[in-house]
């Protein structure tokens, strides 16, 4: 139960403003002990949730925030930490209509595309997803094949239908976007279930 003494400011709530981030946090928030409780809500985008909610708690202020474990995941990779005091928890993602269960950070390409031998590939990377996918082309690099990460903030897959890429990282969900234009999951890099950061 989150308690504050009289005068406290109430809790901060941080809720993902992306769409299927928000239906989940929706329902984490119903079920959690803050239901009925005094706070104050903020809608960000999930891939600021693990910052705000570290500034928050080195505030010293109640907070509970959610967002994608692969947000968490992505922000650590990039060389940062959580406030100490931050708990971390997950809610697990199913959806019976998700590919993979869950929403997966994929590496993709036409159909039918093999991974050459040599060469320099160009990959269209969703940009908020740039350090994992960094850490998993280094995995696939070897003598004579290296990869070139292109960053892209919109539709990545414009990249890789208008030849300006080779490959793609992107999240799957349903997978009926990849399908329909003839591109396939070559391995998923990581799912993500709701990560919950909360301090008291």
């Amino acid at each position: 139960m989150y308690t504050t003494t009289i005068g406290a400011p109430p809790a901060v709530v941080l809720v993902p403003k992306n769409r299927g981030l928000a239906a989940m946090a929706e329902y984490a928030l119903r079920e959690s002990s803050l239901s009925g409780a005094l706070y104050e809500r903020t809608v960000v985008r999930g891939e600021d949730v693990p910052l705000l909610a570290s500034e928050v708690a080195r505030s010293g202020r109640a907070v509970l925030a959610f967002t994608g474990e692969d947000l968490v995941q992505e922000w650590i990779a990039g060389g940062r930490r959580l406030d100490p005091r931050l708990s971390q928890r997950s809610i697990a993602w199913n959806d019976p209509q998700a590919r993979y269960g869950k929403p997966a950070l994929c590496f993709i390409a036409a159909r039918g595309t093999a991974l050459p031998a040599n060469g320099i590939q160009r990959v269209a990377v969703c940009a908020k997803y740039a350090n994992l996918a960094g850490t998993f082309l280094a995995t696939l690099e070897r003598p004579g094949l290296t990869f070139e990460p292109i960053p892209i903030s919109g539709s990545v897959e414009a990249a890789l239908l208008h030849s300006l890429a080779d490959f793609m990282i992107d999240i799957v969900v349903t997978g009926t976007t990849i399908d329909d234009l003839g591109l396939e999951v070559k391995a998923v890099i990581t799912t993500s279930d709701l990560a919950v950061l909360e301090a008291r």
